[in-house]
């Protein structure tokens, strides 16, 4: 009852600034939606629609049959958690968290991978990171600092491995793999077969359904922005006397409005660090957005937030050491 009570006490401060600040709200709303119509849903809705159509076709194996032999030597993940990391990378949040909780429902993945899973499967896309983010790396640089995309891509990406191994070893996962296979292999081909009949239980969807579900959570997503983005125009207004800090308080709330005041007022590689950490983070918006499409008691949005600082962390070392040397 005391949680309820202090909620709703912030919900009314809330509607209390938002009325004394109506020209402050207007225009956080109004970037926070054109920063969803412009950038967000052209990049995300598409592969939101072709994930839906391909899970409920059991198309799953044809999708990631070209990755998945690798994968699964070098993480031990099935069939279905290749592909919750394929689209969580391909998509961008919420995408591998949505898709890493509706697979655990339909039993297609363990609670262990399901949470090795979750920690590493959040990450934004390759047209986000291609497009925007190394815009807004480069404006920050300048021409005397250029950072390739290559670089920017590995710092990114890489970090799933070590994350991947840190979390198996904290949630049990590896020792799961070693009980599923004897010394013919008869254990692991059928936990695969389990497997396979579990992702043909997914309910078919029409090209319509498809497009309404993915709808449907896109406006859950725009809505996130809207807020975030109001909450990121206060903080801009804070008493601060360092720019960086502002940045990072606003990259904190939403990333991508981060990005644009860090490559205004954050130069040189201090600035495409800030800019790489928010894009690996998320923000609290993204936070929000993965909490919502996280429908599993056994996946803790608490670790979750954990995995994305260290994801930060990791991001800003390996591209320290990649621009260490030479191109």
């Amino acid at each position: 009852m005391k949680r309820r009570n202090f909620f709703g006490a912030a919900a009314a401060a809330v509607m209390i600034l938002l009325l004394s600040f109506p020209r402050l709200s207007l225009e956080g709303a109004r970037n926070g939606l054109l920063l969803w119509y412009q950038t967000v849903l052209p990049t995300l809705l598409p592969f939101m629609i072709c994930t839906n159509l391909v899970v409920s076709m059991n198309g799953v194996g044809f999708l990631t049959a070209p990755i998945a032999p690798l994968l699964k030597r070098l993480l031990g993940i099935s069939d279905s958690g290749c592909f919750v990391l394929l689209g969580g990378m391909l998509c961008g949040y919420p995408m591998g968290a949505k898709n890493c909780s509706e697979f655990l429902s339909q039993g297609c993945l363990s609670l262990p991978e399901a949470r090795c899973l979750y920690a590493v499967s959040s990450f934004p896309s390759p047209m986000f990171l291609a497009g925007y983010m190394m815009a807004k790396a480069s404006q920050s640089a300048g021409t005397a600092l250029l950072v390739p995309l290559w670089k920017m891509a590995a710092a990114v990406y890489l970090p799933i491995f070590p994350m991947f191994y840190l979390a198996s070893l904290l949630y049990g996962f590896h020792l799961e793999s070693l009980k599923l296979q004897d010394k013919n292999g008869k254990a692991h081909r059928k936990a695969a077969r389990t497997l396979s009949e579990s992702v043909s239980r997914f309910p078919s969807l029409s090209l319509d359904e498809a497009l309404m579900s993915s709808i449907e959570i896109m406006v859950k997503i725009g809505g996130y922005l809207m807020m975030f983005s109001i909450l990121a125009r206060f903080l801009k207004l804070l008493p601060i006397a360092s720019p960086k800090l502002t940045c990072l308080l606003v990259s904190a709330a939403e990333m991508t409005t981060g990005m644009e005041e860090t490559s205004k007022a954050v130069s040189g590689l201090s600035g495409v660090r800030m800019i790489l950490a928010a894009g690996a983070f998320g923000g609290f918006s993204g936070v929000f957005q993965v909490k919502s499409v996280t429908k599993n008691a056994g996946l803790s949005i608490r670790h979750y937030i954990l995995w994305k600082i260290l994801h930060c962390g990791l991001a800003c070392l390996i591209l320290t050491l990649l621009l260490a040397f030479p191109r």
